[in-house]
């Protein structure tokens, strides 16, 4: 963004120096998420003791879950910060559509992974989701069901996301980007060598986009590998 206000190809920078120090226009940059900011003035007005009074499962404050998919009620739902999967699903979203059984989810994304039903009593909210190779990024979540959940697991990781993401990566060795997608089509993955890729293409990103870009595909292999063999 920064970039592209400079009137420069909106491309990632190269890092140190850190936009707090070197931001717009070479002068120090502070960057807030818009959500951030659109909770200052609730909180001044009614204190921040409003604020963390809403939360569950140890977390605090109230966040908005854009959430799509097998649900009879999709769209943008404000709930707890923490709030489970689970939870959003029947409190917020009307349930799973009918004949449709809650099988999977991606807890923030495109790229945020994707989990299996199993693991739908993890806290939705930042830093909870680390440990199991995942992120909560923008609260995008998604709703995978039993129908077709084997088309669906591999259609969220396979070459529409691989090439959804990294079209617009520069940052990134291309031949490393275009082999996952190609290796993926294969009715059988050859999974030592997609772990092998997702590593250099981790290593090789400057931009977060990109190193995130493989976390589909490493998470279907290590919570749906019944969808890939």
């Amino acid at each position: 963004m920064i970039e592209s206000i400079e009137g420069k190809r909106g491309e990632p920078r190269l890092r140190p120096p850190y936009v707090a120090q070197v931001g717009l226009f070479g002068r120090p940059t502070l960057e807030h998420n818009m959500e951030t900011l659109h909770w200052v003035r609730d909180i001044l007005e009614k204190g921040p003791g409003w604020f963390a009074g809403h939360g569950r499962h140890g977390r605090k404050g109230l966040r908005s879950f854009s959430v799509s998919g097998r649900v009879k009620k999709p769209g943008v739902h404000l709930a707890p910060a923490g709030i489970t999967v689970t939870e959003l699903i029947d409190e917020y979203c009307g349930g799973m559509l009918d004949g449709h059984v809650f099988y999977g989810y991606l807890p923030g994304g495109a790229s945020g992974g994707i989990l299996p039903a199993s693991m739908a009593d993890i806290p939705l909210d930042f830093d909870t989701l680390n440990q199991h190779g995942c992120f909560i990024g923008s609260a995008a979540i998604v709703i995978l069901s039993d129908h077709g959940h084997r088309d669906e697991c591999r259609a969220q990781s396979d070459e529409v996301l691989f090439r959804g993401i990294l079209r617009p990566v520069h940052a990134l060795p291309r031949r490393h980007g275009r082999r996952p997608s190609i290796l993926m089509e294969r009715t059988s993955w050859d999974q030592p060598l997609l772990k092998e890729l997702s590593q250099a293409m981790v290593d090789a990103s400057i931009c977060g986009l990109g190193q995130a870009a493989p976390n589909p595909a490493l998470s279907v292999m290590k919570y749906f590998p019944q969808e890939i063999t």
